[in-house]
């Protein structure tokens, strides 16, 4: 008898007791008061309903461009670095599952292999820059992005003050607060489409757009950057009022399924970023269990699209979504 394919959930049960087995469990969230915004931006999108549109069926497409990059589907791989669980060809084999399925890949912090790996294999590439205070790096690392043919390049401004491990704090010795002035000539002479990753407010938005910026990401950074900040889901609107037919705004953090990836876009995103999901997926079954996943998210965004009456992206409206009212 043909084995069923994994669902969603299965698929992260599966990464994640793979992952246990090697030892690996700083990637799930611990059940204290750290990680306020990532829990607090769950409870929010559960609080999101579908309104439904049952009559007048529609075909449902889910392509899209970002960045330039043709897309089946509005999707990004949100930028990973090389871990110590990973093999050495790990970020090219997700890589691989990203393009198979027709989604964007970003790139953190490696080396310009892992990044000519991952580009070869055919996946849309984009690098992310982190603010190091060696500001000659960044501009080394703008030029070799370039050099290898990535759609994009950009930076996680929310890495300004370290990367945030838990309760504990590194890496401030090596990243550090960009000047303006000098972001605006990163952005200048990269001559690639430039995005600001970390953004949380409208002043930001909108500076990131008196940059330069190509697009912006709407991000906590999952819990690598300052907790408590606004959860990336509520922030997006205004964000998307105030700069969203200036730039591309894409968001991550804390999405985990298709009808996710729609209430995200029915708040105004061009797409949504997956980062530990990605990892899972990869962990349960190498390259072929992210394409099975986006694969897996493409289909119930699909599904959900049709059902509230969306043919394509243009439209996903707001008009789509009710609030869960506040117990009094």
């Amino acid at each position: 008898m043909k084995e069923e394919p994994l669902s969603i959930s299965q698929l992260y049960n599966k990464g994640k007791e793979t992952l246990e087995k090697q030892g690996v469990t700083k990637w799930f969230p611990p059940d204290s008061n750290i990680e306020g915004s990532a829990q607090a931006n769950r409870r929010y999108l559960d609080s999101l309903f579908f309104v439904p549109k049952f009559f007048d069926p529609v075909e449902v497409d889910t392509s899209c461009t970002i960045l330039g990059a043709k897309l089946k589907t509005p999707v990004f791989c949100s930028p990973l670095s090389k871990t110590d669980f990973l093999p050495d060809n790990g970020l090219a084999e997700i890589a691989r599952g990203v393009g198979n399925a027709g989604a964007l890949m970003m790139l953190g912090i490696g080396s310009s292999k892992e990044l000519q790996d991952a580009i070869d294999t055919g996946a849309p590439v984009v690098k992310m820059v982190k603010p190091y205070r060696k500001t000659e790096l960044i501009y080394e690392k703008v030029r070799d992005a370039k050099s290898r043919g990535c759609k994009a390049v950009g930076m996680d401004i929310d890495h300004f003050y370290g990367r945030l491990l838990g309760d504990r704090v590194d890496r401030t010795e090596v990243f550090g607060p960009q000047h303006t002035e000098e972001l605006r000539q990163v952005i200048a002479q990269a001559k690639l489409p430039f995005i600001i990753k970390g953004v949380l407010s409208v002043s930001d938005a909108e500076k990131a757009v008196e940059l330069g910026a190509s697009a912006i990401v709407v991000s906590n950074h999952g819990r690598g950057a300052i907790d408590f900040t606004v959860p990336s889901m509520i922030a997006l609107p205004g964000i998307v009022d105030s700069v969203g037919n200036k730039v591309t705004v894409l968001v991550d953090s804390g999405f985990k399924t298709g009808n996710d990836i729609l209430k995200a876009l029915a708040f105004g995103a061009k797409a949504v970023g997956f980062a530990n999901s990605m990892l899972l997926a990869f962990a349960a079954d190498g390259s072929a269990g992210v394409e099975h996943l986006i694969n897996l998210l493409t289909a119930e965004l699909q599904r959900t699209m049709a059902a509230t009456g969306c043919p394509n992206l243009s439209a996903v409206t707001g008009a789509i979504i009710s609030q869960a009212p506040t117990p009094g």
